[in-house]
């Protein structure tokens, strides 16, 4: 099998059944599955019935996103790994292009797609590795104002039109390829993070293992992700906060 796509899903019905339906509408040339990781949602309701083929592994509690996503990678069977977000819909070929990309380029470790908005407007899905200092640019308003936007949006990348492929530090998980090889030799993704980072760490464990992490735009992913100010401070916040901390300690501090 070449291809096995991980969703990990919690309480976003309609999202899910879009996100099936944008995959299964298509026609591959090649044999593929796809995983739903339900953490512990209120309801699957008609999931089963209209897309029978689908495999679905049920948890009691929710484990949260990277513990269920190597739930996934356990259970999957395909040469390649797609982790893909249940708010994505998937563009004709995509797939496809993705995964060909991936097999002619044996030096990528991680492929990322555009990911777009639902109006059509790019999201940043790629980016340069944190430091501290972007990390204070980010997420206190006062240190933006007196530094300027300059070195935060080279750590966004938003000094670059995404156009592209190009060679980059990290990729949203919300679509991201690799291969199931690589992925079991680094034991996929780290479950200590409790929101935000596994996504950095990934890629920064498979930059160590020699592989590359390509932008790839030729394969475009409409997300449908809210928009949140970084600098509003909140629970989300302080969980970013400890996941850079770890982070940081994990791989060394950077200033």
């Amino acid at each position: 099998m070449e291809l096995s796509i991980i969703i990990v899903y919690h309480n976003a019905i309609d999202l899910l059944r879009n996100c099936l339906t944008s995959i299964y509408m298509q026609n591959y040339g090649f044999a593929y599955e796809v995983i739903v990781v339900d953490n512990a949602s209120e309801s699957l309701c008609g999931i089963e019935e209209n897309f029978p083929q689908t495999h679905i592994i049920r948890n009691n509690i929710n484990l949260g996103f990277a513990k269920a996503n190597n739930q996934g990678l356990k259970y999957a069977r395909g040469k390649f790994i797609l982790f893909l977000n249940p708010d994505t819909e998937v563009n004709k070929d995509s797939i496809e292009k993705m995964l060909a990309f991936m097999g002619n380029n044996p030096d990528v470790g991680v492929l990322g797609a555009k990911l777009l908005y639902p109006d059509g407007s790019l999201q940043l899905s790629c980016r340069r590795f944190y430091s501290v200092r972007s990390i204070l640019l980010r997420r206190i308003a006062l240190i933006r104002s007196l530094f300027g936007r300059k070195l935060l949006d080279e750590h966004l990348m938003a000094d670059w039109n995404h156009d592209s492929v190009r060679q980059v530090d990290w990729l949203f998980a919300a679509c991201m390829m690799a291969s199931r090889k690589i992925l079991q030799e680094i034991n996929g993704f780290d479950e200590c993070y409790r929101l935000y980072f596994e996504d950095v760490d990934l890629c920064y464990r498979i930059k160590q293992y020699g592989l590359k992490a390509i932008y790839y735009p030729e394969a475009v992913i409409i997300h449908h992700h809210q928009r949140e100010s970084a600098g509003k401070f909140s629970k989300k916040t302080i969980w970013h906060i400890q996941s850079a901390i770890r982070f940081f300690n994990k791989f060394g501090w950077k200033i």
